[in-house]
């Protein structure tokens, strides 16, 4: 008989659609260890190995070491070893997947529509994937104010890829960010049973401080500068946006299997 593979979590989610705060609630719990944004594309921007060492003691300096005199490792290389480190500390390791180059990409990557995380992954381990969502106008609003994203990001890019995962997220299911902000703990216990770890309720003691994590902490959405989970209301919306929204397809589509009004 075959030998079933191991499991990596892994947490999928858009720019700017609530997934650090998300992140930070489940980052922060017992017995959880989640290196933040990772993606076989990139691994410089958000330097996952740094976060592995620096925060959580499963790199080694002899590794950092190694990997300079013999070049980078994959994706499954530094995940592999992540893993058995953080299991023998008692541990699980959690994944929080860079989604966004797999469906917006821009400026750093040109999407592909896929899970490229689980692809990597997929000689060695199963994923267990979990995935939440935001309403698409309010996502764009927030990443359209990104310096990185000026000049780069375009509507029709932007449902293009919104679209495209709406279709995944419906397929595999999905929590989304209103519920979570209306009331979090049934949206969180829902995550955890998707991702096999155990839901720890001392989250709200802890989320608020915990900065073991990258994204919106360090650019400065609304949501991250609040120390309290609660619903935003809509932003400034530029004059006709919404109404190039809603003659969009891809807009109609990815509110109608997310569940939104558009």
């Amino acid at each position: 008989m075959a030998r079933s593979k191991p499991v990596i979590p892994v947490l999928r989610h858009l720019a700017r659609s609530g997934g650090t705060v998300i992140s930070r609630c489940i980052g922060c719990m017992a017995g959880v260890a989640m290196l933040s944004e990772v993606h076989p594309a990139n691994m410089v921007v958000t330097q996952p190995i740094r976060q592995a060492k620096e925060w959580f003691g499963l790199v080694t300096d002899a590794d950092i070491t190694r990997w300079k005199r013999a070049g980078p490792p994959t994706l499954l290389q530094f995940v592999s070893i992540c893993e058995q480190r953080a299991r023998a500390g008692g541990k699980r390791l959690v994944l929080r997947d860079w989604t966004h180059l797999d469906y917006i990409g821009v400026p750093y990557a040109k999407p592909a529509m896929g899970f490229a995380v689980r692809d990597a992954l997929a000689g060695a381990y199963s994923v267990a994937e979990a995935v939440t969502v935001r309403h698409p106008l309010d996502q764009f609003l927030s990443l359209a104010k990104m310096d990185i994203m000026r000049g780069r990001l375009t509507p029709a890019g932007y449902l293009r890829g919104c679209c495209a995962f709406a279709e995944h997220a419906a397929e595999v299911g999905f929590v989304r960010y209103e519920d979570f902000t209306a009331d979090p703990e049934p949206a969180l216990k829902t995550l955890c049973e998707r991702l096999t770890i155990n839901y720890d309720p001392t989250w709200r003691e802890r989320w608020a401080s915990y900065t073991k994590m990258t994204g919106d902490t360090a650019s400065g959405s609304r949501g991250s500068r609040s120390s309290q989970i609660r619903p935003l209301e809509r932003g400034p919306v530029p004059e006709g946006l919404h109404e190039g929204f809603q003659a969009s397809d891809d807009y109609r589509r990815a509110c109608e299997m997310l569940g939104y009004e558009a």
